[in-house]
């Protein structure tokens, strides 16, 4: 029934099966999750203390030594990209509001090949450890500290998001406390970051990336398989109109547009290569501007892949709840559930399938998670620490103990705020809201030192603050709008017609958002 027909239900004495009440972790699943952690923290202790080079320098901590190889790199770029957040959010909002999200892969793909020509050859020519110290060349020290402020500001904030979502999805299957699953991670996390430094991340990250691509084909090949082949997963999107790629509305309120979609992420995403820390300092490990050039187009290539099997995998959970939203029928709570729901509900298929689904959901966050700490540590020492050090010398020995400091120190804040998160919502909401708010001034300092030569620093600064002021307003009000419902966005057809359970009425409509 659609959300016309759902007022007549009555509440019976039948309960809906609940995310616990699919299936729980068996003991494979536990040995499966804890080899990949494992498996993490012996590369870290490697990399400190039985690698030939040892990570007591600051261009091994932060450079791997330039010497890191093409394919280890591609890879440590797609596990940063795909974040616990985009693996669990994308197949959700494809089930909600169909494949239009899909072509963010034109944006992406002219990015990672512009950036490969334009942006990358100007900072490997540099051979900076902070990409933000490019600003103080260009314009002065007040512009790098702005950016550098923003930067370690938004990481801090985004850092607890991308652990407290898996550890979430972690405690709903295993039912263990979400706090106890996010220290521990997050300590295997923080030990193999601090002591094996960038090689270490990259090579967890390349570990860590096959859990990732494991678990995401896993589901696509056996909900494929559960539902009854390709054919009838395409047939059941195209009877509810979610096959759509060239939605070419200008009203910029519609959720997904060809145009909001490609132009929007087209900025959204430059900012997060051009001017991105992380990205730039992975391309400079590499020994020549050639190999960065062909670990960006790779990129390109892997997040085209993962957009692919994310975007069918929510086409693929539609045409298996088609006629039973676990939402409506209060099988879970929020939509963003619903991708751990079906692996849980496919569960009894493939023993282990969920340990590999977690796995993989857990790399794709400790991937992010290590990434913004190696890179911020590297910001601070560069950004902040060393000119209050001033003349005096800062050996490596001692540049590479307050960067290992840095990052225990910083892992270990955003540990405290992921224990908090759960009670404070919003934070999620903002942290989302100042990334939006941020990077538009970021990204707009960055090009335009480099294409407008008579642009200064005054200029730039009061721009880049007028951005954040202009940026926030439009960022808070939508965030505003849609809390007070005057901004609402329409979702696919959903039903619950062919629910083989009951469950109580509400005054809600099919309508996720």
């Amino acid at each position: 029934m659609y959300a016309a027909d759902v007022f007549g239900s009555t509440t019976t004495q039948l309960p809906p099966p609940t995310m616990s009440g699919v299936k729980t972790f068996s003991f494979l699943d536990y040995f499966v999750f804890c080899s990949l952690m494992l498996t993490s923290a012996v590369i870290g202790v490697y990399f400190a203390f039985f690698a030939k080079q040892k990570q007591n320098t600051t261009k091994e901590y932060l450079m791997g030594g330039k010497n890191m190889g093409i394919f280890p790199i591609t890879m440590s770029l797609v596990a940063s990209y795909i974040s616990g957040v985009s693996l669990l959010g994308v197949p959700a909002e494809i089930y909600t509001f169909g494949t239009q999200y899909g072509v963010i892969i034109i944006a992406e793909v002219l990015v990672c090949v512009l950036c490969s020509y334009v942006f990358m050859p100007v900072f490997y020519k540099l051979q900076l450890y902070s990409s933000f110290e490019y600003l103080r060349m260009r314009y002065d020290n007040s512009v790098r500290l702005f950016l550098s402020v923003l930067y370690c500001l938004m990481t801090i904030l985004y850092t607890p998001l991308i652990i407290y979502i898996p550890s979430l999805a972690f405690s709903q299957v295993s039912g263990i406390n979400l706090y106890v699953v996010a220290v521990a991670t997050c300590a295997i996390c923080i030990f193999y970051t601090s002591l094996g430094g960038l090689k270490a991340v990259v090579w967890t990250d390349t570990v860590q990336s096959f859990a990732m691509i494991l678990g995401v084909v896993a589901v696509t090949v056996l909900g494929t398989m559960d539902v009854g082949g390709v054919g009838v997963v395409l047939d059941r999107a195209a009877a509810s109109n979610r096959l759509e790629f060239f939605n070419l509305d200008p009203n910029p309120l519609v959720r997904h547009t060809f145009w909001t979609v490609v132009i929007g992420n087209f900025f959204m995403w430059l900012s997060h290569i051009a001017a991105n820390q992380a990205i730039l300092q992975r391309c400079l490990a590499l020994p020549t501007v050639g190999k960065a050039r062909r670990a960006l187009i790779s990129l390109s290539i892997g997040i085209s892949l993962f957009v692919v099997f994310s975007v069918y995998s929510g086409l693929v959970i539609y045409a298996k709840y088609h006629d039973c939203d676990p939402v409506y029928s209060q099988a879970i709570r929020k939509v963003d559930q619903i991708l751990p729901y079906t692996v849980m509900d496919l569960a009894n298929s493939v023993p282990g399938f969920p340990g590999i689904f977690i796995a993989g959901v857990f790399s794709a966050a400790l991937s992010s998670m290590s990434t913004m700490l190696n890179s911020m540590s590297g910001v601070i020492l560069q950004d902040f620490i060393r000119p209050l050090w001033g003349q005096r010398p800062l050996s490596e020995l001692a540049a590479s103990t307050i960067m290992k400091t840095i990052v225990v120190l910083i892992g270990s804040l955003c540990v405290a705020m992921t224990l908090i998160v759960d009670r404070l919502g919003a934070i999620i909401q903002v942290s989302r809201t100042l990334s939006g708010i941020t990077a538009g001034a970021s990204l707009g300092i960055f090009v335009l030192g480099m294409t407008v030569p008579w642009l200064n620093a005054k200029g730039v600064l009061y721009g880049g603050i007028a951005s954040l002021f202009s940026a926030g307003f439009v960022a808070f009000g939508s965030q505003h709008a849609l809390r007070s419902g005057t901004l609402r966005f329409a979702n696919r057809p959903l039903s619950v017609d062919g629910c083989l359970y009951d469950f109580p009425a509400t005054n809600a409509t099919l309508n996720h958002e």
